[in-house]
């Protein structure tokens, strides 16, 4: 396990007893990658430090830390992050040009941190696929990766990556079934 995995094992562990020291861990580590990340989408960095700090809020105030888990916390992080600059986005309606206005409300309505939970449980059934799986849903998903580059930085053939992708959406589906099932697709990836 790399020093980042110790970190993240010791900010759950923190996390998941409800101690403090979890969160300010939790911000010493990410703070900075998170705002880097929220800023790619609303390129505006004050805007990008308020959505992250608000997330660490919500985050605690929900308790959705504590069931968060090592081996998808960055993820988890990242998918969450994601999902409130797109709400930002929606609520400055950049995206009119693009897409009908009815699109937009339904995408983009009001955030409800209930979100926030029902992602924590997808990542916890994510974690349980093994580990080169998870790393390409989160490159296919998160990153929103092309097969070849997903193939490229694993080291893989494309045939594989499609391989496993198909064969870890079918285990989601299985386990999660239909209804958390499509909440992994409205909340993993809806916004790739």
């Amino acid at each position: 396990m790399g020093l980042h995995g110790m970190k993240d094992r010791q900010i759950c562990d923190l996390l998941n007893s409800h101690d403090k020291r979890g969160m300010e861990l939790l911000f010493e580590v990410y703070y900075k990658s998170l705002v880097s990340w929220a800023n790619t989408f609303l390129n505006d960095l004050n805007l990008a430090e308020d959505v992250v700090q608000e997330f660490f809020i919500a985050l605690w105030n929900q308790e959705i830390h504590r069931d968060l888990r090592p081996e998808t916390l960055s993820s988890f992080l990242r998918v969450l992050v994601r999902n409130r600059c797109y709400n930002q986005l929606g609520k400055r309606d950049i995206f009119s040009r693009f897409v009908s206005l009815e699109s937009i409300d339904c995408m983009f309505e009001e955030y409800d941190d209930s979100k926030d939970q029902i992602v924590a449980r997808i990542m916890r059934e994510i974690a349980l696929l093994p580990t080169r799986s998870q790393e390409i849903l989160n490159c296919v998903f998160i990153e929103g990766l092309k097969y070849q580059e997903v193939a490229d930085r694993l080291g893989i053939s494309v045939s594989t990556v499609k391989t496993l992708l198909g064969i870890s959406v079918r285990k989601l589906r299985e386990r999660m079934g239909k209804e958390r099932f499509a909440d992994f697709l409205l909340f993993y990836c809806a916004y790739c």
